[in-house]
């Protein structure tokens, strides 16, 4: 038997306006919703919420950048290194064809990072066309440039200079003309520095850089970096430091190679300008060297061993012949 309910049918004039009317059997209607000290308590913990994913993403962000600078700050600096070990490793030292290291020649200041100079033959030029000799200058390049809201800030690129020259004269006469075995020139840099920019093929090999250091490392184990009317330097035509055995290259050039981000070398360079107080500019080289990657090589001339036997046990002279 089936119960029916009752209805209960109230006049809407029964129930007082702005009221909810009754639900069924006459139970007032419940009304759901969050109060205002609910809502505020969401909102706080949603604003808590997004500063810590915020700070989380700002960090994340930061590590990517760092290490993507990082790598691009080694990947150059490896390719120079690389680069300057090759061109080392064919170095060719004699009678006629000399080296030659001087230490800090840029930004040799109190505060100065001082960079060093280096001049080398290679034969590993053009054997066909008789140009087999090239000349390689290693050395920092100082300039003044200006970023984007053109402010003046001072930067230090490596630049390698490069020049191939014959073995003997062909008869033509052009000023500073080189040939191998040419006895005026013997200590060719002095000459070679003479050279106009066209002459030389010119290329940066990296930027930004804030140390570069050649040591000259001895047959005997010692260094061959001596000193001359107040220079730091090694020439192969004196001997390390004035004494035999003269016309030998070293049996290592050790380098040292620190580059910093082009980041770092923008604001920290802004402080190396011509007149900026030497407190200043303590603070931005030491910012540019705490910013820094580094890299060390070694490069070992392939002739050196022989030729160094060659003078110091045998006393051959294996190009006294070539004369004008």
């Amino acid at each position: 038997m089936r119960i029916q309910e009752p209805e209960f049918r109230i006049q809407e004039s029964e129930w007082r306006r702005g009221e909810e009317p009754p639900g069924r059997l006459g139970v007032p209607r419940r009304v759901c919703g969050f109060t205002l000290v609910e809502v505020l308590a969401a909102m706080a913990v949603l604003v808590v919420l997004v500063l810590a994913l915020t700070r989380m993403f700002v960090q994340a962000s930061s590590i990517t950048r760092g290490g993507t600078t990082s790598l691009m700050r080694n990947s150059t600096a490896e390719t120079a290194m690389e680069t300057l070990l090759q061109d080392a490793e064919g170095m060719t030292v004699n009678e006629r064809l000399a080296c030659y290291v001087e230490a800090d020649t840029v930004d040799s200041g109190a505060n100065g990072f001082g960079f060093d100079d280096v001049w080398f033959i290679s034969t590993s030029g053009d054997q066909d066309d008789d140009m087999p000799y090239e000349y390689f200058h290693y050395f920092v390049s100082e300039s003044t440039m200006t970023n984007a809201q053109g402010a003046p800030y001072k930067r230090f690129d490596l630049t390698k200079e490069r020049m191939i020259f014959a073995v003997g004269d062909d008869g033509r006469t052009r000023p500073y003309r080189f040939y191998a075995m040419d006895t005026n020139y013997t200590r060719w840099w002095e000459n070679a520095s003479l050279f106009s920019g066209t002459t030389w093929d010119r290329q940066v090999l990296a930027d930004h850089v804030v140390r570069f250091d050649i040591y000259c490392t001895g047959w005997d184990g010692s260094g061959w970096m001596g000193g001359y009317s107040g220079i730091h330097q090694f020439d192969s035509t004196r001997g390390p430091n004035g004494a035999d055995p003269k016309n030998v290259s070293p049996a290592a050039f050790d380098i040292y190679l620190q580059i910093t981000s082009p980041d770092v070398a923008m604001e920290a360079g802004m402080g190396l300008v011509d007149g900026v107080d030497s407190g200043t500019q303590l603070k931005a080289r030491e910012m540019m060297i705490r910013e820094s990657s580094s890299l060390f090589g070694r490069a070992v001339p392939i002739t050196g061993a022989a030729r160094y036997n060659a003078v110091t046990v045998y006393g051959t002279n294996n190009t006294a012949y070539y004369t004008d």
